[in-house]
C-alpha cells in the first residue's frame, strides 16, 4: 500500500553477521529474513562485511532469483495472505505480485517447533486463482521447479523451526 517506485519501506538492515564476522542469526534465519525483505520490496542492506561472511551467507545474499523478486520492476510490496501477527502466530504465508503476472510466496515459521503450513483453496483465491487452475511453481532457494499444483489440491510446506 505504501511502498513502490519512488518510496520504499525500510524494515532495517539484514542482520546475519557483524562487521567482524560474528554470527547474529542462523543460516536458516538469514535465509528467512532475506526472503521477507524480498517480498516486502525492502532495501537489501547488509549489516556486516562481505569479507567476513560464510560461503552459505554469501550464497543467500547473492541468490539472483530472490533478488529478482525484490527488484521486480512493478515495485509492489507483498502482504500477508495467511497467519497473524508474528508475535502471536508462528506461521505466515506472504505474497508479492510480480510484473509478469505471477506471484512470489514466502512460507515463514518464526516458531520454535517444526510447522506445516498449507496454502489452500481460500489462500489461492485471495490471489485471484480459481480452484482448478494449474499453477507452475518454483523453489527459488533450490533453483528448481516444484510439482504443478491446483489450488483445490493445496500447497503444503513442512518448515523447520525459525525458518
Amino acid at each position: 500500500k505504501y511502498a513502490g517506485p519512488g518510496g520504499w519501506n525500510d524494515p532495517c538492515l539484514l542482520l546475519s553477521r557483524t562487521w567482524s564476522g560474528q554470527q547474529r542469526m542462523t543460516e536458516l534465519q538469514t535465509r528467512a529474513q532475506f526472503s521477507m525483505w524480498a517480498v516486502l520490496a525492502a532495501p537489501l542492506l547488509i549489516s556486516g562485511s562481505v569479507l567476513n561472511m560464510t560461503a552459505e551467507t554469501l550464497t543467500t545474499y547473492s541468490n539472483k532469483e530472490v533478488i529478482a523478486v525484490n527488484q521486480d520492476v512493478a515495485g509492489h510490496q507483498g502482504w500477508r495472505i495467511q497467519g497473524g501477527a508474528l508475535a502471536e502466530s508462528a506461521g505466515n504465508i506472504w505474497a508479492k505480485p510480480l510484473s509478469d503476472g505471477s506471484f512470489a510466496l514466502v512460507f515463514l515459521n518464526v516458531g520454535t517447533e517444526e510447522l506445516k503450513l498449507t496454502c489452500d483453496e481460500n489462500c489461492f483465491a485471495s490471489l485471484g486463482f480459481n480452484p482448478s487452475e494449474l499453477l507452475t511453481l518454483r523453489d527459488l532457494w533450490a533453483h528448481a521447479p516444484l510439482a504443478d499444483v491446483r489450488p483445490k489440491d493445496h500447497l503444503v510446506a513442512q518448515l523447520p523451526p525459525a525458518g
